[in-house]
């Protein structure tokens, strides 16, 4: 079955499609909802700030409100079962009011406004005649000029019309009492239950974990290419390393760099995976690799996600290696006559070590002996990209990072082509303190800050969004250019900055330097400081709605500070958090550890949510909740299926095509 072939699809909507990256039915029934509106159980109004469904009379008139341009609200009496009054908003819908006539029974689902008193903020409202039941209504993040019911009709043609196939045999099935494919698709777009749900994604993610775990395992043994290039004393270059970096290494970061030495040493190339939280000394071991490749004539490359990050790794290999080798910096911003020496340098071996961002594995850059690579933050870096890498050299040693911490269910699978590596400790414990502040007391943290800035203390204030997408007033502050406004009345404006991705490379270098040096004291920013930027005498992060981040995200940006174990503070500047919402930054603030809050993430992140996460086109949250136990299931199917070489050889082709869709790299763990 072709897309054209849907019953009220044409030529504008089958384009829509594709604009997401829905090019099959395949992909159309890939395209899981990222949340349930939950009709299955009606609640009477009540200011408790908790979602709910209630079913409600119309009172009254509706009225169109309006309070600036582009920005308006329908406001509607109500009446709950048990008779109580209300009234009903829905925000920038004017023709809402058209559709609403006294005496009208209607279901509601949102929750009540946390400024306006016995006022319910609509988020979708039925009438009892069109909703077709009570029950979980799936909501798909919209396409433009298709509808949800044309989107959800057209997801249920697909998956009763075309025949899903499985990697998984019958009898396999039966053996493990596993649903069909097709019923599971059935269950996520149209489930009567949570349960349902739960049961079909699993199944899901089984059926996509065990083509990629075979392509795994090939991917694993085509990278342990026997190598060209031997290392020797590496104990005398280890002593003199130590004594480069003038701290001693921690437990950790030694038996990391052993496992690194043996796979530099061995006759196979390095594919390691090196895990560490915040702050656990990652790039100190990957400079020892570099100073190793250096010390034996070869070339060694450290690439980062950033051009900021980049910088920072080439003062930091500058000021260790800069007498002993020449050190090179290659980004996309390198021009000119620069740029020609830079790459003529590489080219012929002058420079040992070369520190650039991705723009190290394009076309025009040619190594003469690269035999160590390091890519930095690997969650930002794709199967694709590391494979070029590899053919920048002769079997080249490729140790990637990771600061966003993992667990290890999860990076078996995600990363099951690797040898992973841990550093669980810090060279410097961490001192920072986590407070839940609400907005009517921020007053009182602003001007704590303002009394620690007057002392020397920097400040990041992390934003979700640099410009506020919609006129909710009550977010509207949170934005990075609304904070910056406002900070500037609260301190001295030629104090403030303010630093987001849409600022040129040349603005964003010289902000971040006048940070450094203490000329700006407060930096208003979005996630761009997230990975890398390394302020070490940061010691206040101001993050302005945590319920907007991630988890990960959350622990990357409290890493920002405290850097040199100092005494440093992570305010959540919170507004009207749900349950759920203060659950998790409630976790956050009592927890410090990376991997105790992935894990956390990882087990409470729910179905609606795994579905939906982050979504775009093909990209269904996949592993989001993947359990050890899920993946030693995958595994013993897989053994089975070895046993037919014909159906193997289907899943090793399945597993290729889940990393060329780039399934895998999408994924974001937040």
């Amino acid at each position: 079955m072709e897309l054209e072939q849907i019953s009220g699809i044409g030529r504008a909507r089958k384009k829509s499609f594709e604009e997401n990256g829905i090019f099959s039915c395949e992909d159309l029934i890939s395209y899981f909802p990222y949340k349930y509106y939950d009709f299955s159980k009606t609640s009477p109004y009540a200011d408790d700030g908790k979602v709910k469904l209630i079913k409600a009379t119309v009172y009254d008139n509706a009225k169109i409100v309006k309070i600036r341009a582009n920005f308006s609200f329908v406001t509607c009496k109500m009446g709950d079962e048990n008779g109580h009054e209300f009234n009903a908003i829905w925000y920038n819908q004017p023709y809402i009011k058209q559709t609403l006539y006294i005496g009208q029974e209607i279901y509601l689902y949102g929750k009540n406004s946390p400024t306006k008193k016995n006022t319910f903020i609509v988020t979708l409202s039925k009438s009892q005649e069109k909703l077709e039941k009570l029950g979980l209504l799936p909501v798909y993040h919209s396409l433009s000029g298709i509808g949800q019911k044309v989107l959800h009709d057209s997801i249920n043609q697909v998956i009763e019309n075309q025949e899903i196939s499985t990697v998984i045999p019958n009898k396999l099935l039966y053996k493990y009492n596993l649903l069909s494919l097709k019923d599971a698709y059935k269950n996520i777009h149209n489930p009567e239950s949570q349960e349902d749900v739960e049961q079909s994604t699993d199944r899901i993610e089984l059926e996509n974990m065990i083509p990629l775990i075979a392509i795994n395992e090939y991917h694993r043994s085509i990278y342990k290419s026997v190598k060209a290039q031997k290392y020797e004393n590496w104990l005398n270059a280890l002593n003199e390393f130590e004594k480069l970096i003038s701290f001693k290494l921690t437990p950790d970061q030694k038996t990391v760099i052993r496992e690194i030495q043996t796979d530099m040493c061995s006759k196979f190339s390095m594919n390691r995976l090196l895990q560490g939280d915040v702050g656990s000394g990652k790039t100190m071991v990957a400079m020892f690799g570099a100073y190793l490749a250096a010390k034996n004539g070869y070339q060694a490359a450290i690439i980062a996600p950033t051009e900021i990050l980049a910088k920072q790794h080439y003062a930091t290999a500058k000021k260790l290696f800069g007498e002993a080798f020449d050190v090179a910096l290659y980004t996309g911003s390198t021009k000119g006559s620069d740029k020609h020496n830079t790459l003529t340098n590489i080219r012929f071996g002058k420079s040992k070590i070369i520190i650039g961002t991705h723009s190290l594995i394009s076309d025009g850059v040619v190594f003469d002996n690269l035999s160590y690579a390091v890519v930095d933050e690997q969650h930002r870096f794709g199967v694709e990209q590391r494979a070029k890498l590899k053919n920048k050299g002769i079997s080249p040693d490729i140790l990637v990072m990771s600061a966003t911490p993992i667990p290890r269910s999860l990076s078996l699978v995600l990363y099951g082509d690797l040898d992973i590596s841990v550093i669980n400790s810090r060279p410097k414990p961490q001192n920072t303190q986590t407070n839940i502040v609400a907005t009517q007391k921020q007053s009182d943290m602003w001007n704590y800050v303002k009394n620690k800035t007057a002392n020397g203390s920097k400040v990041y204030v992390v934003c979700p969004k640099i410009d506020e997408e919609n006129d909710d007033d009550d977010k509207q502050r949170f934005s990075a250019k609304k904070m910056f406004e406002f900070l500037c009345k609260v301190f001295d404006k030629n104090e403030v900055g303010l630093i987001h991705g849409k600022l040129k490379k040349d603005e964003q270098n010289l902000i971040i330097e006048n940070f450094k040096q203490g000329i700006i004291k407060v930096l208003v920013s979005t996630t761009i400081v997230e990975v890398g930027v390394d302020i070490p005498d940061a010691d206040i992060i101001v993050i302005a709605s945590p319920e907007s981040f991630g988890l990960a995200t959350l622990h990357q940006l409290r890493g920002r500070v405290g850097r040199q174990g100092q005494e440093s503070f992570c305010f959540c500047l919170a507004d009207g958090l749900n349950e759920k919402s203060y659950e998790r930054i409630a976790f956050f603030k009592s927890h410090s550890n990376g991997f105790e809050i992935a894990e956390f993430d990882q087990k409470t992140r729910g179905s609606g949510s795994l579905l939906g996460t982050n979504q775009h086109g093909k990209d269904n949250g996949l592993f989001s909740k993947l359990s050890t136990q899920t993946y030693g299931q995958a595994k013993e199917i897989l053994e089975h299926i070895k046993l037919d070489s014909t159906l193997f050889s289907k899943v090793l082709e399945r597993g290729e095509t889940l990393y060329n869709a780039k399934l895998l790299n999408k994924i974001v763990l937040n």
